[in-house]
C-alpha cells in the first residue's frame, strides 16, 4: 500500500513514540519510574496533577501497547491515504490535528461533567475516527468488508453505526476505552468538513453567480474519481445544482474555461521539462491527472 506524505509521517511519529515509550526511555528511568515518558505526554484530566496544555497534541502520538498502535495505524492507512489525496497534504495535517485536539476536548468535557471517570488519555483513535468520517463524506458508497459482518457495508452506514455504538458504549460501558473521544473525533471532523464545504460554496458562488455545479468546480472535494474510488470501482454520486443562464453565456463560459485549462496544462508541462515532475505542487499534479482522464474519455 503506497502511503501519502502526511500519513507516512504520522505513522513514523507514532512508531517512534512507541519505541521511546516501551524500549528506550525505560532504560533511563527517573527515580525508578519507567513510565515517565508516558506520564509526560499522555493527556491528564484538567485540574489534576500532571496536566499540561501541550498534552492535547502529544497524547495522540502515544499508545498503550502494540495492538493499540497497530489497529490505529492500520485504520489510518486504510482511510487516511484516500482522504489526503482528496484534500491535499496541508489540509489533511490541519484536519487530523484538529480532530485529535477536538476529541480530547470532548473527552475532557465529559470528565468534568462527571459522566466518565478521570483518567489519562492516549492514542490516535480520536483523530482517526475523524479521518474515517471524512472518508465517509467523500466516498459514502464505497464498500468495505468488516469482520465479522459477512457482507460488504457502505462507508456511510459504517460510520453511522460506529457513531451510535460509541455513543451507547460511552454512556453504559466501563471498559476503560475513551468512547467519548472517539465520538468527539467524528463530530469535530463533521463540523470541519461542513465549514470547509460552506466556504468553498460561497467562494464559488461569489465567482460564478448563481450557477454552481460541484462537478465543474476544481476543488478537492469535487474530484469525480480518486485512488479510493479506483480501488473499490465505485464512483461517488455527483451533486448537480444548476440555475441555467442564457445559452450563449454558458457557451462563452465553457470556451473560456477550456482555454484557461489548456494554458495551465501547457505551463505545467513546461515546468516538468525544466524542473521535473517531482517539483510539481499537489494542485498541479491534480490538474495534470484530471486532464489525462479527460483525454482518455473518463470525464
Amino acid at each position: 500500500m503506497r502511503m501519502t506524505p502526511a500519513v507516512k509521517v504520522i505513522l513514523i511519529i507514532n512508531v517512534v513514540f512507541y519505541i521511546l515509550t516501551f524500549w528506550i526511555t525505560p532504560m533511563f528511568a527517573l527515580d525508578g519510574h519507567t513510565d515517565w515518558f508516558m506520564n509526560f505526554n499522555a493527556l491528564h484530566p484538567i485540574g489534576y496533577e500532571g496536566f499540561a496544555p501541550y498534552q492535547f497534541l502529544t497524547y495522540m502520538f502515544m499508545h498503550g501497547g502494540w495492538w493499540h498502535l497497530f489497529f490505529n495505524m492500520w485504520s489510518l492507512m486504510i482511510f487516511g491515504n484516500a482522504v489526503e489525496q482528496q484534500v491535499g497534504t496541508k489540509r489533511f495535517w490541519l484536519y487530523y490535528l484538529l480532530c485529535g485536539v477536538g476529541s480530547a476536548l470532548v473527552n475532557q468535557l465529559f470528565t468534568m461533567l462527571g459522566i466518565i471517570n478521570p483518567a489519562q488519555l492516549v492514542g490516535a483513535s480520536g483523530a482517526i475516527y475523524g479521518v474515517m468520517a471524512a472518508a465517509a463524506f467523500f466516498f459514502p458508497n464505497a464498500k468495505l468488508f468488516i469482520i465479522p459482518i459477512p457482507f460488504p457495508i457502505k462507508l456511510k452506514y459504517l460510520v453511522g453505526f460506529y457513531t451510535l455504538v460509541e455513543m451507547y458504549l460511552g454512556i453504559t460501558s466501563i471498559d476503560g476505552v475513551a468512547h467519548f473521544a472517539h465520538l468527539g473525533g467524528i463530530l469535530v471532523g463533521a463540523a470541519i468538513l461542513f465549514v470547509w464545504r460552506m466556504q468553498e460554496k460561497r467562494q464559488h458562488t461569489a465567482q460564478n453567480g448563481n450557477y454552481w455545479t460541484s462537478s465543474t468546480t476544481n476543488s478537492h472535494y469535487d474530484k469525480e474519481e480518486s485512488a479510493w474510488q479506483k480501488l473499490w470501482h465505485k464512483r461517488t454520486p455527483k451533486m448537480r445544482v444548476t440555475n441555467v443562464r442564457e445559452t450563449n453565456y454558458q457557451e462563452h463560459e465553457y470556451n473560456e474555461r477550456k482555454r484557461q485549462d489548456n494554458e495551465e496544462i501547457d505551463r505545467i508541462l513546461d515546468k516538468i521539462r525544466k524542473n521535473g515532475y517531482q517539483n510539481l505542487s499537489d494542485s498541479e499534479k491534480a490538474t495534470l491527472f484530471n486532464a489525462s482522464k479527460r483525454m482518455r474519455g473518463e470525464e
